[in-house]
C-alpha cells in the first residue's frame, strides 16, 4: 500500500484477504480462535496481520496470553474495515438476494484481482480496455470477470463476439466495491492523522453557478489550520458529480441544491440562500431600467443552458408566461461561453445573484431590478447519506458553513 493510501497495482487493494482475517481477528478474539472460523492455520493467520501491520506502517494488536487486543491504530483501522465489509456485503446482498450471512461468505471468498479487474472493466467499458488500463494481459483480466461471477452467482457482464462489458447490475457492484475500497483510503489518512501528520486529502465536486469565492476562502482557511492538506476540485454537472460523490471519487458536492432536495443515499444541507436573477452586460438598455417587467424579456434575445439543469425549468417558466418566446441566440452548457455572449451581446440569461457578484466585482454584469417567479434557491453542500469524514474533511465542512454563515444577504 502506497503512504497516501491510493491504490495503483495488484498488491494495493490493502490485500483484501488479510483485511478479511484482520476482521476475524477483531470478531473471535484472538488469532488462534480466528484461524479455527476461517479454516486456516494459526501462523498463516499471523503471518496474515503481521503483513497488513507492515502495509499500515502500525501496530494493530496487543498480543498476549488471553489473546489480542486492537491498540488505538487497531480501532481506527477496524472501524473502516468493519465499514468497508459492510459496504460489501450490502452489495452482494443485493445482488444474490439471499441470506445476509450468505453474502457475507460470498464477500470473504473476493480477491484483489477479482475486484481491481471488474473495477476496471466498468470504468473502462471493456475488458480490453481494462487489461491496458491494469496493464495486465486480457486472458488475466477475462479469468477475473468468470471468477467473481461464479463467486456471486449472478451475471456482471454483457459478453459480444469481440467484446466484455459491464451490465447494469455489474456496474452498480463495481461502484459499490469502489465506495468500500474508499474506507481504506480513509483509514490510511486517520492513521497519519493520528501520529501527528496533519495531512489528508480533501476532494470538492463544484458545480457550475457556485459562488467560486466561498469554496476558496474555505480552502484557504483549511491550509491555515492544515498546510499539508491535499485538495482537489472537480467542476462538473450535477448528474456527473452525483456519479463521483456516490462512488467514492469525491468527498462533497458544492453547489445550487435540487429542489425538491435529494434524500435516500445522499444528504443535502443549505448554506444561504442564492435567487436566481436575470443578469445582462453593465450597459445592457435594461439595466438603466429603475424597474422591469416580465413582458419586456419578450424582446431580447436570450442565451440559455441546456435542458435537465434547474435554471433552464426556471427559464422555461418565465417564458411561458410572455406574449412570445423570445429569441434563442445560443444553448450551451458552458457557463463561460454563456458569459461571454453576455457581456459582448445584448443577450440576457438566468445567473445567480451571488455568482455575478463573486465573478464580476466591477459589475460587468447587472442584475435586473425584477420579481422572478419560481427563483428561489439555495446553495449548500451534499455528502454521502452514510459518509463519516476524516478529521480534515470534517474541518472543511466547518469552514465552509463559516464562510457560507459570511455571505451576505442576496435576496432582492
Amino acid at each position: 500500500m502506497q503512504a497516501d493510501g491510493q491504490t495503483s497495482s495488484g498488491d494495493d487493494l490493502a490485500r483484501l484477504r488479510q483485511l478479511f482475517l484482520f476482521d476475524a481477528v477483531c470478531e473471535a478474539g484472538g488469532i488462534g480462535q480466528a484461524a479455527v472460523r476461517a479454516g486456516r492455520t494459526q501462523p498463516a493467520v499471523s503471518m496474515a496481520i503481521s503483513k497488513l501491520e507492515a502495509s499500515f506502517g502500525c501496530q494493530l494488536f496487543e498480543r498476549g496470553f488471553g489473546g489480542s487486543e486492537l491498540t488505538s491504530d487497531g480501532v481506527i483501522v477496524q472501524r473502516r474495515v468493519r465499514r468497508m465489509l459492510d459496504q460489501m456485503e450490502r452489495a452482494v446482498l443485493t445482488l444474490i438476494g439471499q441470506s445476509a450471512a450468505h453474502a457475507a461468505k460470498i464477500c470473504r471468498r473476493l480477491t484483489d484481482a477479482q475486484v481491481r479487474c471488474h473495477i476496471a472493466i466498468a470504468d473502462a467499458g471493456s475488458a480490453a480496455e481494462a487489461a491496458l488500463s491494469l496493464d495486465i494481459s486480457q486472458p488475466a483480466v477475462h479469468r477475473a470477470a468468470r471468477q467473481i461471477e461464479q463467486n456471486v452467482g449472478v451475471s456482471l457482464y454483457r459478453r459480444r463476439v469481440h467484446s466484455v462489458s459491464a451490465n447494469a447490475a455489474g456496474s452498480e457492484f463495481a461502484r459499490c466495491l469502489r465506495l468500500a475500497l474508499y474506507e481504506i483510503t480513509q483509514a490510511v489518512d486517520e492513521l497519519a492523522y493520528a501520529r501527528g501528520q496533519l495531512t489528508g486529502k480533501v476532494s470538492i465536486g463544484v458545480l457550475p453557478l457556485l459562488p467560486p469565492r466561498l469554496v476558496a476562502r474555505a480552502i484557504q482557511r483549511l491550509r491555515e489550520r492544515y498546510p499539508a492538506a491535499r485538495v482537489t476540485v472537480e467542476e462538473g454537472s450535477h448528474a456527473h458529480l452525483l456519479r463521483e460523490l456516490r462512488s467514492g471519487g469525491i468527498d462533497f458536492i458544492v453547489g445550487g441544491l435540487r429542489e425538491p432536495r435529494l434524500s435516500g443515499s445522499v444528504l443535502e444541507s443549505e448554506l444561504f440562500a442564492d435567487p436566481y436573477v436575470v443578469a445582462v452586460r453593465k450597459g445592457h438598455k435594461l439595466a438603466r431600467r429603475k424597474s422591469v417587467v416580465l413582458a419586456d424579456l419578450a424582446d431580447h434575445d436570450w442565451v440559455m443552458p441546456q435542458h435537465n439543469v434547474p435554471r433552464r425549468a426556471v427559464i422555461d417558466s418565465i417564458f411561458a408566461q410572455l406574449p412570445v418566446k423570445p429569441p434563442l441566440v445560443l444553448e450551451t452548457s458552458s457557463l463561460a461561453m454563456m458569459l461571454a455572449m453576455l457581456m459582448e451581446s445584448d443577450c440576457l440569461t438566468l445567473l445567480s445573484r451571488a455568482q455575478i457578484r463573486d465573478a464580476y466585482p466591477g459589475r460587468e454584469l447587472v442584475a435586473l431590478n425584477l420579481e422572478l417567479p419560481g427563483a428561489s434557491r439555495a446553495v449548500g453542500y451534499t455528502v454521502r447519506a452514510d459518509w463519516l469524514g476524516t478529521a480534515v474533511q470534517q474541518t472543511f465542512v466547518e469552514m465552509l458553513c463559516a464562510e457560507g454563515a459570511m455571505e451576505p444577504e442576496t435576496e432582492s
